[in-house]
């Protein structure tokens, strides 16, 4: 797999590749929609509901945000990623590294163990130099990087997966989605306020909503092209 100059990331690895539909609903129709959901589909057996939060690097003049924010057909992000159960202070052991590229609708993403665990991301403070280190630890997979990467905020939020029996499509339902931290040396401050919107993230071997899960429309569910990144940037900027 060869990831283009445009994105400044080449590997040799192959990736897994699949679709990813979103759709965008009001962050206050959360519980009727994940209602509808468990009547009509199972929840995921290993982790039916969780917290996620994710260390979102770019460059200093934020070029993976201005590939989504200029809609390219080619987009890259680099993540490091934990979950914990809601409600619960300490994050679980594990932590991964993520690189993910999207190429129109079909996207890849390539996934390793973390060099240092779950409650050492979510303790330290995004100035810390150690961070930087983080993408050079790819290396050893071929993923050669062609320009420095810096930590810019945690992106974090709450979520509820399922998956639909007869097609056998993933769905997710994420909600609560906010910016509790920032890197103090790229943004002016952490914003205290979680996005007004949900999203429903449908993902598999589709282009559109599966059978019985196009009725979730009726629940003013939106196609988009969301993206959390993108979107916690902007209302920050709109707060400062």
């Amino acid at each position: 797999m060869t990831v283009t100059a445009n994105n400044r990331l080449s590997q040799q690895q192959p990736k897994t590749c699949e679709h990813e539909i979103k759709f965008t609903f009001s962050n206050h129709h959360v519980e009727p929609v994940v209602q509808w959901l468990r009547h009509r589909c199972r929840l995921d057996p290993d982790f039916p509901h969780n917290r996620v939060a994710s260390i979102y690097y770019d460059t200093k003049d934020w070029q993976f945000l201005r590939e989504k924010m200029n809609s390219d057909y080619l987009k890259t992000k680099f993540r490091v990623r934990w979950y914990q159960e809601p409600g619960e202070e300490k994050p679980p052991g594990q932590a991964f590294i993520e690189v993910k590229s999207k190429i129109g609708t079909p996207r890849t993403k390539f996934r390793m163990a973390a060099p240092y665990p779950a409650s050492w991301f979510a303790k330290i403070p995004l100035e810390d130099p150690r961070l930087l280190d983080i993408p050079y630890s790819l290396k050893a997979q071929g993923i050669l990087l062609k320009q420095h990467l810096f930590p810019v905020f945690i992106v974090q939020y709450e979520r509820y997966r399922f998956v639909e029996l007869v097609s056998g499509t993933r769905v997710c339902v994420d909600y609560n989605i906010g910016m509790p931290r920032v890197n103090r040396t790229m943004l002016p401050a952490a914003n205290p306020f979680p996005l007004p919107t949900a999203v429903l993230e449908v993902k598999g071997n589709v282009e559109s909503l599966p059978g019985i899960l196009s009725y979730l429309l009726s629940f003013s569910c939106k196609k988009t092209s969301f993206s959390k990144y993108l979107a916690c940037y902007e209302q920050l900027r709109q707060i400062y």
